[in-house]
Parts: C-alpha cells; structure tokens; sequence
C-alpha cells in the first residue's frame, strides 16, 4: 500500500495576503522616508539661510563701521594723483573713480540699484534689480615708508598735507595710510544646472607689474538682493536729519554739496541655492521702501536687515 504524501507550503490566497502586507509596508517605509527627508531637507536649507544671513550681517557691518575715516582729511579737497591710473575703474556720472580728478567729483559713499544713471560702468554683469555699494576709505593704522606693502595704495600724509601715491618713497617725516576702494553687488553665476545669485566685490589691488586694477572675486553664494536706505546730515552738525532710500538721493547729497551721507541701513535678501519642489515662495519681503515679490519658485529665503551709522571723519 502506497504511503500518503503530504507537502506543506503557501497557498495561493497566503502569498497574496503576504505580498500585499509587503507592499504596504514598503509604502509606508517610502512615505516614511520621503517625509524625513523633506524635513531634513527644509531645516538643512533654513540652517543654511541662518548661517548666510548671520555672515553678510557681520560682514557689512564690519566694512561699514570705519566708513568715513580719512585721517582729518576732507576727501572732497584732496588732490588727484599724478601719474596713476587704475585697469578697469570704477567710475560713474556722478563719481571720478579711485581717486580724485580735476574734471569730476570723488564720492565717498555711493548706492544705488543697477540701472541707475549713477550705476559704475566697471561691471557688466550685475543681477539687474538689485543694489550696489561703492565705499571708499582709509583702514588700519598708519604705517611708515619701510612698512607698506607693495600690493596696496596709500594716502601718503606730511602735517595736513595729503597725496595718493601706489608706492612709498618719503622719508621718516611721512605717514602712510592704506586706501580702500571696493564695490559690492550681485552677480549670477552659472553652478552646475543651477543660476545662483552670488554677492561680488570689486577692490582696488597693486598688482606684482605694479598696474593698479579692480580686481573681482565672490563672497557669498546665495544673495539675491542688496538694498540701501540712507541716513542723511543736511547741516553738516555731525548728526543724522533725515532717512531717505537710495534712489531719492540727490546728486548734491552723494558729491557731499548739500549734505553728508553719515548712516546706511542694509537689507539683504538671501536665497537658498537649491530649489525645493515641495515648497512655493509666493511671500512678500520689504526691503526698505521697497517690496519684492517672490515670483512662486522653489527657493526659500531669508530677509536681514541692520544699520552702521559712521562717526569717523
């Protein structure tokens, strides 16, 4: 007689109980994930926007609080150069560049949006829309002939006498100022498959042929928008009169005429440099006097303002 054989297994309706538990629990596992990483994703994009705004708040301020220091000179007396010249200046119709010209006035302080008829011509490829700050002044402590450097320019000073020079020749009886003049915009930049706003600046280098130009380099990734508000000295008394944004200045007020620029409030708009899907920016952000109306993208932004009044001269 033959034996019964008996096989245990799955049976069809246990396999497809089976694969369809399987199925929603690799769902679930995919939602899981997916929701942690959109998480993750939006507080590694708001850490960074932190960190961006956190940066260009000390970094403005940390180059516009010795604004206006020029070592008791008056910048609107002080001589042009001879003999120098500056590879790709920046000059405008309202300011004469590095240094001062006999046929145009020298400007201190100058802002503006892109477009404006005041806008410096050394730069081409500004984010149309945003601001520029141009900034000129004298940093550090004086030096003596035997310690300058021979990649900076300076204001060479004797008693109350003062000439720009790009290398020091005098002697003990000299005093030696280092010069800055930067430009600060924004630019787009082309970063793998991605258009990312970038804060440039221009400033004034000696170059080791010794030809003095605006060299250019970035600062930081992620900035869209740059705008000034501008605190005004209408009686020259050493104290703020008046607020007004930048386009309003009169040409009298940047050339010093009519009043002295002695107050910039910053407001800088930055942007994450990759886009989201899941997130729409459709929110408003007041710069100053002016709103900017984010166009429904994929990038979150982060809008931080201060203000440096100066109170060197």
């Amino acid at each position: 007689m033959a034996g019964i054989i008996c096989q245990r297994g799955w049976t069809l309706i246990e396999m497809l109980i089976a694969m369809a538990l399987s199925l929603l629990l690799t769902l679930l596992l995919v939602n899981s994930w997916q929701v942690n990483y959109q998480a993750f994703k939006q507080t590694s994009q708001l850490s960074e926007l932190q960190q961006s705004g956190q940066f260009v708040l000390g970094f403005f301020q940390q180059e516009l609080t010795n604004q206006n220091f020029w070592a008791g000179a008056n910048p609107g007396l002080l001589p042009a150069p001879s003999a120098i010249t500056v590879q790709g200046d920046c000059r405008s119709a309202l300011d004469s560049g590095s240094f001062p010209k006999a046929s145009a006035v020298f400007v201190p302080v100058l802002a503006g949006t892109v477009g404006a008829v005041h806008t410096p011509d050394c730069i081409a490829s500004m984010h149309k829309g945003s601001g520029f700050l141009q900034l000129k002044r004298l940093a550090g402590a004086p030096l003596t002939a035997a310690q300058t450097k021979n990649n900076r320019v300076y204001l060479q000073q004797k008693g109350r006498q003062y000439q720009f020079v790009s290398q020091a020749s005098g002697g003990a009886q000299f005093t030696y100022w280092p010069y800055l003049h930067q430009l600060f915009y924004v630019a787009l930049q082309t970063q793998g498959q991605q258009q990312v706003p970038v804060l440039m600046r221009k400033r004034l280098v000696r170059q080791a042929s010794g030809q003095l130009t605006m060299d250019t380099d970035s600062v930081l990734d992620g900035v869209e928008m740059l705008h000034f508000d501008v605190g005004i000295d209408s009686n020259f008394d050493g104290q703020v009169d008046y607020l007004s944004d930048m386009d309003q200045i009169s040409a009298d007020v940047w050339q010093q005429r009519s009043g002295q620029v002695l107050q910039l409030r910053f407001f800088v708009l930055v942007r994450s440099t990759i886009p989201d899907k899941h997130y729409t920016n459709v929110q408003q952000y007041a710069l100053g006097q002016r709103l900017f109306q984010a166009p429904g993208d994929h990038y979150r932004r982060l809008l931080v303002s201060s203000a440096v009044t100066f109170h060197n001269y």
